[in-house]
This record gives structure tokens, C-alpha cells and sequence, in this order.
């Protein structure tokens, strides 16, 4: 299920996990043994994961900059601080550690690949002076700015050349994000967060040789203008259906909870269900392997089995 060489931009299917490794240089081998070491032919090269555990914090996901901003963590997760931190140089040492790491064992590998949070989803998450950041609208446009540039002076320096960017609650902002109380709400118009999206993107891909997989949870029509290579959603839906139909190419959300087979014919079954007001496009649903909370090495790599093997079995269907 391949296009041809005119076709939208695939990747066959990549890996979305958090594992317990103890240390870097071991997450790296494992994820590079996932992803790596197989037998089935998928038709493209997959992109290969850099790590994502508790060594990396989850909120700044590689976005925070080498200069700032600067993160503190305290009760209720991190926040903005005014100037350098115990946190942020450790989270630092841990960045420039992954990029020794990457230099040394695999230079050159063909699309590698770094999880970062959208400007939406670090601003919810991360507070500034006890509120969430994006409540302040002059604070917010810089920091998100400077998020851009940190993501991208961080994917040079480990030579990635795709970028899964998260942003999952990009739904919430837009509809109601909960600030410090109950009463304090906030609410951004589509078509505002839209465009913060896409300027994030465009400095994400610097001179435009990366590739960008965007990650939201949401079904809007405006997605598909963010500029992303691939929107990931979680269902195939008619909404999904539409994307594709409008030339998107899409990623699923599957877990460990279906074998190959059954993730397989799901595809098949729902793209034959599909009714498309162009002349039918070549099927290009890739799949991204999800794992629910911190995964074992050996979850890690039965998961990534049973993905991979529904993207094969696609491939020669």
C-alpha cells in the first residue's frame, strides 16, 4: 500500500513509547533495535525514535533552548524561571548527552527522528509566574518563538530529519483551558492557533529538507494547513477520510491491544468503506505504534513487532 515515486511523503510506520531505561546509550541501542532489526519488507525506510523516559522530561520533549528559556520543576511539574536552574542544567547536560551518543553510534542514519511538545501543549503545561503560560499572550509569542528555533538548533545538531511534533492539547486551548482556578478559562480561535502551528513548523524545518509529523488529537479541517508532512489521528474516521481525500497523508494511533492482522484488516476494511470525490487515491495510512504508559524493554520491542508487521502485511496488500 505504497505510492509511487510522485506520491505523498511515507513513512511505513515509527514508534510513540516511553520506556524505563536506565540510561541513554541503552534506549538508543533498544530503539535502534526495534526499529532496525527486522525482516519485513515495509517498502520505505521507518524513521528511528530518539528515547523518551523520565531522562528527558516529557514537557520539554527537546524543545527548551540551549540560552533559555529555563525551566524549574516544583509540585505541580515546571515552570518558567527567570534565569538559570539546577533543572535546566541537568536537562541540558542530558540533551548534549544524547547528541554525543548519536554522533558516535549512528552517523548518518537515514530518517532519524525526535519527539518535541507543540507551542500550544508546552504553553498549557508549563506555568509562568502561577499561571499557564499561554494565559500570557506577550510571554507566550516569545517563548513559543524561541521554542521553534530550540527544536530546530537541537535537530541540527543530532542530524534528524523528522520531527513528531505533539500537541495534544491543542483541542483544549481552543475550547477551554483551565487556568490557576476554576474561573480562570481561556479559549484561542481556531484559525489563531492554526497559524501559531504553522509558524512553528516552518521553523521546525528550517531549510525545508526536515520533515514534520503533527500530532494534535483533533479532526479539524484546519489541520491539514498547519504545513505538517503527516497528521496523526487516533481513529479512522470520516473526518480521516476527508484529510486523505483532500491529498493528506495520515498516521493511526494503534496500541498493543490488536495483533498485526487485526490492525491490518482494519485499514483495508475502513479505506473500502471510504467514498472519495477525486479518483481514488493510493491508499497511504501509516501506523504509529503507541504504548500506554512506561513500557518494559520487552513491551517495547512485542509492540513494535506487532506494528511493524501490520505495515508489512500492508505493504504487500
Amino acid at each position: 500500500m505504497n505510492p509511487g515515486e510522485d506520491g505523498p511523503l511515507r513513512f511505513g510506520w515509527w514508534e510513540d513509547v516511553v520506556t524505563d531505561h536506565a540510561d541513554l546509550r541503552s534506549a538508543l541501542a533498544a530503539a535502534s533495535r526495534r526499529t532496525r532489526d527486522v525482516d519485513e519488507d515495509i517498502g520505505v525506510v521507518p524513521p528511528l525514535s530518539l528515547p523518551q523516559s523520565d531522562l528527558l522530561p516529557a514537557t520539554a520533549a527537546m524543545g527548551a533552548l540551549v540560552g533559555g528559556p529555563y525551566l524549574r520543576s516544583h509540585a505541580r511539574g515546571w515552570e518558567v524561571a527567570p534565569g538559570k536552574t539546577l533543572d535546566a542544567r541537568h536537562f541540558l547536560g542530558r540533551l548534549h548527552e544524547l547528541a554525543d551518543i548519536v554522533a558516535e553510534v549512528m552517523p548518518g542514519t537515514d530518517r532519524l527522528m525526535v519527539h518535541v511538545s507543540g507551542p500550544w501543549t508546552f504553553g498549557a503545561s508549563v506555568e509562568y509566574r502561577g499561571h499557564p503560560l499561554c494565559f500570557d499572550r506577550p510571554a507566550f509569542r516569545d517563548i513559543a518563538l524561541s521554542l521553534g528555533e530550540g527544536v530546530k538548533e537541537f535537530c541540527d545538531a543530532v542530524g534528524a530529519s523528522v520531527v513528531h511534533v505533539h500537541e495534544r492539547r491543542l483541542g483544549e486551548v481552543a475550547s477551554r483551558l483551565q487556568g490557576a482556578t476554576e474561573f480562570e478559562t481561556m479559549q484561542v480561535d481556531r484559525e489563531v492557533a492554526v497559524n501559531v502551528e504553522r509558524r512553528f513548523i516552518e521553523q521546525v524545518r528550517g531549510g525545508g529538507e526536515r520533515s514534520v509529523i503533527f500530532d494534535s488529537g483533533v479532526e479539524w479541517p484546519e489541520v491539514t494547513h498547519t504545513g505538517a508532512d503527516c497528521i496523526v489521528v487516533d481513529g479512522l474516521t470520516d473526518s480521516v477520510a476527508r484529510m486523505v481525500d483532500g491529498g493528506a497523508s495520515v498516521a493511526w494511533r494503534v496500541d498493543d491491544g490488536q495483533t498485526s492482522e487485526d490492525i491490518a484488516r482494519s485499514v483495508i476494511r475502513t479505506w473500502r468503506q471510504w467514498t472519495f470525490d477525486v479518483a481514488t487515491p493510493e491508499p497511504q495510512v501509516d501506523l504509529v505504534a503507541v504504548g500506554e504508559g512506561i513500557l518494559k524493554p520487552g513491551a517495547a520491542a512485542e509492540l513494535a513487532r506487532t506494528v511493524r508487521g501490520a505495515a508489512a502485511l500492508l505493504h504487500r496488500n
